[in-house]
């Protein structure tokens, strides 16, 4: 049965406005769930490396690892390297990263759902090896000092790192305070969740964004014989209805690559933000990430090596990209040039229309405009076709009250009667659709000569 302090803090934290959540009040006679000795068949779990934490009291396994086994190089770990990844990575002093993994009795975040590893790999600027530590819960309804320990262990890093901890791990580490009954403030150290990045750098190229799948394509390297995540919860029941602790040993190993290997796709991925070798498909998606970090520079140089290393549509994607940015910059002759080069290599609409507004309000030249937007008509798809009719409509009306002269017949009989123009262009026709599927179904040979005048003259 759940008791009433206990359904109102839920209710507090499911974002009832009837209920705060207050202090808790601990009562003298109910004392703190835990083990205060070692569990009698701790014998087990000491050939698997753990062993008991008196002052904690849990167990836990430690390892040292060389940052030459780990693969990890010390400059690539300080913020001067790994700022330009998230606006969370401290920017002084030293760093003390920390990164994290739970392995849980089941892929839920509710209540029923425990840890029963928790995972900590820890490293000090200055420091040649990587620290892990691994807590194991002996017994369920015994974790209360199992999640003491881990806030303080998340108070004393600068930088947290996880792998979906954002959505997994701490959103239940906070379901676990709630459930033990465990009242601390919850740490406030900068947390940097390395999904959303990879994703957005890399998911192009990616079948599955999970960390095996990161580790295979980014590090090259090749988990053999390892334990899938889902085996884990089964083999952890098995251990509490036998207390046969071999079946655990690859389910430990699972969660110690896990942790140290955060530490090496965030090495990764400050190199490849610092263009240390890019594959030519990832540059328009480092250019994306990096615009939208405001390094508007580093951003221009991706999306130039994308126009012209990356494969079809990616190099199109690109030159409209920069475009876009150098529009917004203000620098407008860089981006007429963009537009125009889009234009000729795949008479894309996007860059024929920014081009038609630049030559009719920026360079005065109205009639160019017209002659453009009937150009890029003959190849416009559904949706730019209408957008180039009306564009074509409203300029023909302007040159008809004092702009520059028509220069052939038929526009000529349009600017006469610019309310219903298709009625003139279309001999006897009173049907927009069929106006479209006139001009879009047209000869490639009429008008072909003239496909680019209107950009050439403006140039």
């Amino acid at each position: 049965m759940i008791s009433t302090d206990l359904r109102l803090r839920l209710s507090a934290l499911q974002g009832d406005p009837g209920f705060r959540l207050g202090p808790r009040r601990k009562s003298a006679a109910v004392p703190q769930p835990g083990l205060s000795s070692p569990p009698g068949f701790l014998g087990g779990l000491a050939d698997l490396g753990f062993g008991w934490d008196e002052e904690r009291g849990i167990l836990l396994r430690r390892a040292r690892i060389p940052l030459e086994k780990a693969g990890l190089v010390p400059a690539r770990l300080q913020w001067p390297s790994l700022s330009p990844i998230s606006s969370s990575v401290p920017r002084t002093g030293p760093l003390s990263l920390l990164c994290f993994d739970l392995e849980t009795t089941g892929l839920q975040r509710g209540a029923g759902t425990v840890p029963f590893l928790y995972g900590w790999a820890s490293y000090r600027e200055g420091a040649t090896a990587v620290l892990v530590e691994q807590w194991l819960l002996p017994e369920l309804g015994e974790e209360a000092p199992l999640v003491r320990a881990a806030l303080g262990e998340l108070a004393q890093a600068s930088l947290l790192v996880t792998y979906n901890g954002s959505s997994y791990d701490l959103p239940l580490l906070r379901t676990r305070m709630v459930m033990t009954g465990v009242d601390r403030a919850w740490p406030a150290v900068p947390h940097l969740d390395l999904l959303p990045v990879v994703r957005r750098l890399f998911r192009h190229r990616l079948e599955r964004c999970t960390l095996r799948a990161v580790e295979e394509a980014l590090l090259d390297e090749h988990r053999d014989h390892d334990l899938p995540g889902r085996e884990a919860p089964e083999r952890y029941w098995h251990f509490l209805e036998t207390r046969d602790c071999g079946p655990l040993l690859e389910v430990v190993r699972h969660n110690q690559q896990d942790v140290v290997s955060l530490l090496a796709v965030l090495q990764r991925l400050g190199r490849h933000l610092d263009c240390d070798g890019p594959a030519p498909t990832d540059w328009l998606s480092l250019g994306r990430f990096v615009e939208s970090r405001g390094d508007l520079a580093a951003a221009r140089t991706a999306y130039e090596r994308a126009e012209t290393l990356s494969p079809p549509p990616l190099d199109r994607a690109a030159v409209l990209r920069r475009a876009r940015m150098l529009k917004r910059e203000g620098r407008i002759d860089e981006a007429t040039k963009a537009w125009r080069s889009a234009w000729e290599r795949w008479r894309d609409p996007e860059a024929a229309e920014a081009l038609c507004v630049d030559l009719e309000h920026r360079l005065r030249e109205p009639a160019l405009a017209l002659e453009l937007a009937r150009d890029a008509l003959r190849e416009a798809s559904t949706g730019w076709d209408q957008r180039f009719a009306r564009r074509i409509w409203r300029l023909s009306s302007k040159l008809g009250r004092g702009g520059a002269p028509a220069t052939d017949e038929r526009a000529l009989r349009t600017l006469s009667e610019p309310e219903r123009p298709w009625a003139t262009w279309l001999p006897g026709g009173e049907s927009y659709e069929a106006w479209l599927a006139l001009h879009r179904g047209r000869g490639a040979g009429e008008g072909a000569t003239a496909r680019t005048r209107g950009v050439t003259r403006a140039s």
